[in-house]
C-alpha cells in the first residue's frame, strides 16, 4: 500500500513502521530483486509524503548508490526512513503513538509493555502463541485495567508447567483480589498475531513475542488500521469464548 492524498497521519505512520520493519537485506553484489524495487518505491512515497525534506535528499542520494561497492550502505536507505516516522509522529495524539525498539534494547522493549500495562482502561486483552510466566512477574503488576487482564495463547510443554504454578500462585496472593488475571489457552491455529487490545477497542500490533522483545531484532508496536483492528478483535473475541481456561 503506499499513501493517498487523503491518507490520515495515523495511516501513515503504521506504513512508515511497516516499512522499516521490512526493509529488504539489499545485498550490494547482486542485482535488485522485484521485491526490492518495489520496496524502494513504496518507501520513497512514504517519506515524500511525510513532508520532510532533508529525508527525501537523503533517501534518494543512498537509493543512487545503490550497488556501488564502497558507497552503498544500507543504513543509509533506513535512516530517512526513521527520521520521516518521528516527524510524521509528532503529528498523532500520543495516545496513538507507538514504539520502535532497536534489537537488543530489551530495557525500553519492557519499558514499552509496561506503559500499555498501566493504561487505564477497563479490559486489556493480550493475544499471544509464547506467553510464559514471566507474564506474572513482569507485567501482570502494572495492570490498571478495571477488569483485569485477559490473556490468549497456545498451550507449550516448555511453558505450561511454570505459566500454571505462577497462575496459581497469583491466585492465591492477595494482589489478585486487586489485579484479575485470565489466562486461556486456544489451539496454534487460532493465534495469527501478537496484540495488545485495550476496551475492545484499541488494537496494538507487536512484532515479537512479550517475552522475546527487542532482545534480537528490532521491535515495533503500532496501532492497527481501525477496519483491520476491528477484525483482529471480533475473530480474537471469538476464539476466546470458545478457549480453555488454564490448568
Amino acid at each position: 500500500m503506499v499513501p493517498t492524498g487523503k491518507t490520515s497521519p495515523e495511516q501513515l505512520l503504521a506504513l512508515l513502521q511497516a516499512a522499516i520493519e521490512n526493509a529488504p537485506a539489499f545485498d550490494s553484489q547482486t542485482p535488485l530483486t522485484d521485491e526490492e524495487v518495489r520496496w524502494l518505491g513504496r518507501a520513497d512515497a512514504l517519506i515524500d509524503a511525510s513532508g520532510l525534506l532533508s529525508a527525501i535528499a537523503s533517501f534518494r542520494s543512498a537509493r543512487q548508490k545503490i550497488g556501488i561497492y564502497n558507497l552503498f550502505s544500507r543504513n543509509d536507505l533506513l535512516l530517512p526512513l526513521h527520521d520521516a516516522f518521528s516527524r510524521v509522529e509528532l503529528q498523532v495524539p500520543a495516545s496513538m503513538r507507538g514504539s520502535f525498539i532497536a534489537g537488543g534494547d530489551t530495557w525500553n522493549g519492557y519499558a514499552a509493555l509496561v506503559r500499555f500495562m498501566q493504561t487505564e482502561c477497563e479490559d486489556l486483552f493480550i493475544i499471544d502463541p509464547y506467553i510464559n510466566s514471566a507474564l506474572f512477574i513482569e507485567l501482570a503488576p502494572h495492570v490498571k485495567a478495571e477488569e483485569g487482564l485477559r490473556c490468549l495463547t497456545a498451550k507449550r510443554a516448555e511453558n505450561h508447567h511454570a505459566l500454571l504454578a505462577a497462575s496459581q500462585k497469583w491466585a492465591g496472593d492477595p494482589i489478585s483480589k486487586a489485579i484479575h488475571v485470565a489466562v486461556r489457552y486456544t489451539l496454534p491455529a487460532n493465534l495469527h498475531d501478537r496484540l495488545i487490545i485495550v476496551d475492545r477497542r484499541d488494537v496494538w500490533l507487536v512484532s515479537q513475542s512479550l517475552k522475546d522483545i527487542a532482545k534480537r531484532a528490532p521491535a515495533s508496536i503500532s496501532r492497527a488500521e481501525p477496519e483491520l483492528g476491528q477484525l483482529k478483535l471480533q475473530h480474537y473475541e471469538s476464539v476466546w469464548e470458545r478457549s480453555d481456561q488454564l490448568d
